[in-house]
């Protein structure tokens, strides 16, 4: 653990720190391992190309039931459950593989099996005691169960502690009673398992003198009495996957159906949340990778003024920006899923990163391909448009964007504004406080004269290196100098929030690029053989060189921030847009 005392490369990030232990050497799947996880995508694509009828499905809103059996059977339920569960026993990175492949043919799929296994029943995998995994989870592996995830309700969507249902424990402590409700639950329709968040009295007491009311996390079989499944959401994309709400009127939940611990639900919560992005994450790979391929077919068929398109530059500009950005997304991904089989680290920042980075790559990517194939690319005759329909859901659930670039920074920022605040103390009492007087000075005059040196990056990437040494100190300064100037106040700072977590979102993406092209390079015998991913870095740095240089200055000046607080408030107390060239 480095002096700052996080086990995680972007909260060391924010002090200003590279953790270079945790990013270098790119890690890479074994032999075995990525021989397994083949012959796995080798039975997805066949099933894709057998049973998958994407367009049918859309149309209808709906896939068939069996399709899941079909899955089970190939034993895609239990990808992450251990083998003596009945399950694959995969790693976090053969699981994203896998959904990188599922999402590749059908994004609806995708989401229904990404929502029995990423978020369905993670919680059970990760903080459910030993009893409780014996039970459920061999017939989770097997599809016998089927998994959804009852966090989100009509008044409770970003804001998880605001849930309203409720859970009380009857007088012998047997079971717990639930009212209450849940809306946009994938996979409700078919489910028979869920993972239920409910408010539950504790022991702790308010300033009242009465009990806390703490979410707690749950497992609930279905059907159960009480429990009714609304009709089916009608959705813009993903329409064939089951989205239903669920209403529940005195249901009865056994107290030994408690994971977690009576009060913890919202810390499970984010754990599971903190491994399904990843899930997420991959699955928005595969489908930019596919629409990738997409383009590049067209670009080299398509003829106009006597040229194929992909010969006209704005056309080579876009294919060129479209797989450097799925380049740097995959690298994010991988990258991410290896920290969790460390077991060792923090990833939660990095998670939220590479959720809002890939799934914005996934729109730009989709909305492009759109664009490269014309008129044919809006015709419903071509899967063109779904895919795009499809995309969007991925900026909104598992943490709106908004709401993970306000994580990524006030979780960042935590670290440092401690360290200010100890700071600030430690002044008032120098005798006692030298040991951190010492330890601050001493990292801010290493920054200031030495800086953070990259020793693990190939030398042909050097001048990328040294660019990211540069911002890595300089970020730390303005995350300092943010926290000086508004204190607590920070976290009403919204606008300031969303630049710093871009410029750590890009510092991460060319954090991973630079490992992920370090490798290639010795794994294919050095640079001469490594042309286009020096060029993909080369191509991601320079954009991202612009956008992180656009952010630092906005944090303190050149920012519109005071007239769009204006402007937006006045558009709420017109109730309108109120201008109009009539009335002048």
């Amino acid at each position: 653990m480095n002096s700052a005392g996080q086990n995680s490369f972007l909260k060391s990030l924010f002090f200003g720190q590279i953790r270079e232990d945790l990013v270098f050497p790119y890690p890479k799947m074994n032999d075995e391992v990525s021989e397994s996880v083949r012959m796995i995508i080798d039975s997805i694509d066949k099933f894709g190309k057998d049973a998958i009828r994407s367009a049918e499905w859309d149309q209808n809103g709906a896939m068939p039931r069996e399709v899941l059996t079909q899955l089970a059977e190939l034993g895609m339920m239990g990808i992450s459950v251990p083998e003596e569960f009945g399950g694959l026993g995969f790693s976090q990175s053969a699981y994203a593989r896998i959904m990188q492949q599922v999402s590749s043919h059908d994004g609806a799929l995708a989401v229904t099996l990404g929502a029995h296994q990423s978020i369905g029943y993670k919680a059970l995998l990760l903080f459910g005691t030993e009893e409780q995994k014996r039970k459920f989870l061999p017939r989770l592996a097997s599809g016998e169960l089927v998994a959804c995830y009852g966090l989100t309700e009509p008044g409770s969507g970003s804001d998880a502690a605001s849930i309203q249902t409720k859970a009380v424990l009857s007088p012998d402590g047997r079971y717990y009673t639930v009212n209450g409700g849940k809306m946009w639950i994938t996979n409700a329709g078919v489910a028979t398992f869920m993972t239920l968040f409910a408010k539950t009295e504790v022991p702790e007491l308010n300033e009242n003198g009465e009990k806390k009311q703490k979410v707690t996390c749950f497992i609930l079989e279905l059907p159960a009495e009480g429990v009714t499944i609304g009709s089916g959401d009608h959705k813009m994309g993903i329409r064939s996957s089951w989205t239903n709400p669920i209403h529940f009127d005195s249901v009865k939940v056994p107290a030994e159906n408690v994971i977690g611990g009576l009060g913890q639900g919202f810390k499970v919560a984010m754990g599971v949340l903190n491994h399904g992005r990843l899930g997420l994450a991959a699955g928005c790979v595969g489908s930019a990778r596919t629409a990738v391929k997409a383009s590049i077919e067209h670009a080299n068929e398509r003829v106009q003024f006597q040229k194929k398109i992909g010969e006209f530059e704005m056309i080579k500009e876009k294919i060129a920006r479209m797989a450097v950005n799925t380049y740097a997304a995959e690298s994010m991904v991988y990258m991410t899923t290896a920290l969790i089989d460390r077991k060792d680290v923090d990833y939660s920042l990095e998670s939220a990163c590479a959720k809002v980075f890939t799934s914005e790559v996934l729109w730009e990517v989709t909305d492009e391909n759109v664009q490269i194939w014309g008129g044919n690319g809006y015709m419903k005759e071509y899967p063109y448009e779904r895919w795009l329909r499809d995309a969007r859901i991925n900026r909104i659930f598992e943490g709106t964007n908004e709401i993970l670039r306000a994580f990524i920074a006030l979780s960042g920022m935590q670290g440092p504004g401690q360290e200010l605040a100890g700071l600030a103390e430690a002044i008032k009492h120098p005798l006692k406080g030298l040991g951190p007087v010492s330890d601050f000075a001493i990292r801010k005059v290493k920054q200031n004269i030495v800086g953070e040196t990259i020793t693990h990056s190939h030398p042909a990437l050097k001048k990328m290196a040294a660019l990211l040494e540069e911002y890595a100190v300089e970020f730390a300064g303005q995350v300092e100098m943010l926290l000086r100037r508004h204190g607590k106040k920070i976290h009403l700072r919204q606008l300031a929030q969303r630049r710093i977590a871009d410029i750590a979102i890009d510092l991460y993406a060319m954090t991973c690029i630079l490992s992920r092209v370090t490798r290639a390079i010795g794994d294919k015998g050095g640079v001469e053989n490594c042309e286009l991913e020096f060029a993909m870095a080369d191509a991601f740095f320079t954009k991202a060189n612009r956008r992180i240089r656009g952010n630092l200055k906005s944090i303190s000046r050149n920012n519109a921030d005071k007239a769009i607080n204006l402007i937006a408030e006045r558009l709420y107390a017109a109730g309108d847009y109120p201008f109009d060239v009539i009335k002048g």
